[in-house]
């Protein structure tokens, strides 16, 4: 990560909490860690009038983008103290363990302590021309992987080998093999589900569920795929730290009643192409993909999983599930620079999840896709 994409990142935030006076920003999430240093590391990021210091804890020689009299050696949160002015301190409180904020808290007794991690939203939600570049490739990657991956798959083979071969693909790509996300969903690269039993519901607000494993729900599961029954695939693609969020349909042999569904799933990807510009609340992307599921009769069973989600969508970035949520009752303006995967999807009894899912860029224009693999229904070889 260059230089002048760091400088960027760090000059928007101090320009957000510049109105206030005597106002130091204090970072200590590894994810915002990375996202305004470039590097993975214990400790901590101090931005004030004064410029930055990195505090670290381990390991050294981490930031060779910072002078020597910028990184610090980090003993003890007690560290800080020495470095902090008097006033107002912002801290990605929201982002950190409750045990590891109630500590800093103590420490910083003595200041004015506020949440900022609403900040660091506004700044890591508008994505510059370099992330959108990570976010091409790891959509390649993804792309490439699919490409490789569908010929290898067989009737009766089982979802959780299934998944595997296309896991194989996307790590010997460079796919780290777990995909970051917020607010404990854990997740590896994505899921694969077919016929009745993707219908199990996660306790996790996504777009499907699966039976998925003993232990770790959703997903793929021992269940062997079987002719005429859809086959959803949600996976990620990564680069240099970013994902892209996409789900395409595939069978063996036809599944016809599942045909409505999908035209109306893609029906409502196009029509929000059409409609979503800068400035629109994230609550009218939900109302616009209702009015459009409505018209074919399908509302029952939209966004159904387990219950009524009320979802489309999320931003997504450095982490899968970033906001702003595309749901009902989200007031959020849409922005221009904003990354949002788009996700439609029904919950049929004893059919199955058929729905599509893309990762968009908004410009000021609208949306533009970044996941570029085709939409078709992918009709498998049975031999």
């Amino acid at each position: 990560m260059n230089k002048e994409e760091l400088a960027r990142r760090i000059k928007t935030l101090k320009e957000l909490i510049s109105k206030e006076p005597s106002t130091s920003f204090l970072i200590l999430n590894p994810i915002n860690l990375f996202y305004f240093t470039g590097a993975f590391f214990r400790g901590a990021l101090l931005i004030s009038d004064e410029g930055l210091k990195a505090f670290i804890k381990r390991p050294a020689n981490v930031l060779p983008n910072l002078s020597g009299d910028q990184v610090i050696q980090l003993k003890s949160l007690k560290d800080l103290l020495s470095h902090l002015k008097k006033g107002k301190v912002y801290v990605d409180l929201n982002c950190l363990p409750f045990s590891e904020a109630q500590r800093l808290l103590k420490v910083l007794s003595g200041y004015e302590v506020l949440d900022g991690s609403g900040f660091i939203w506004e700044v890591r939600c508008i994505k510059s021309e370099y992330e959108v570049s990570c976010l091409k490739r790891a959509s390649r990657m993804l792309s490439e992987a699919i490409r490789e991956w569908l010929p290898l798959l067989k009737p009766g083979m089982q979802e959780i080998v299934a998944s595997a071969l296309l896991e194989e693909k996307l790590r010997m790509k460079g796919h780290p093999g777990y995909t970051r996300s917020t607010l404990g969903f854990e997740l590896t690269f994505g899921y694969l589900i077919s016929g009745s039993e993707g219908l199990y519901a996660t306790p996790f607000y996504t777009g499907e569920g699966g039976r998925g494993v003993e232990g770790f729900p959703g997903g793929a599961s021992f269940k062997e795929i079987k002719e005429g029954e859809p086959v959803l695939f949600d996976f990620s693609g990564f680069s240099q730290g970013y994902y892209v969020d996409q789900s395409r349909m595939a069978s063996f042999g036809k599944v016809k009643r599942a045909r409505d569904f999908y035209r109306a799933s893609l029906k409502v990807l196009k029509t929000l192409e059409e409609k979503v510009r800068p400035g629109m609340l994230a609550e009218e992307v939900w109302a616009i993909s209702v009015s459009v599921v409505e018209k074919f009769g399908l509302r029952e069973y939209f966004m159904h999983h387990g219950e009524p989600m009320k979802f489309v969508g999320h931003g997504v970035g450095l982490q899968i599930d970033e906001p702003p949520a595309l749901a009902e009752g989200q007031k959020t303006p849409l922005r221009a620079g904003m990354v949002l995967a788009i996700e439609p999807k029904f919950h049929v009894p004893e059919l199955g999840v058929v729905g599509l899912e893309d990762t968009f860029y908004l410009t000021p224009k609208g949306l533009k896709r970044i996941t570029t693999f085709s939409r078709e229904w992918i009709f498998l070889k049975s031999s």
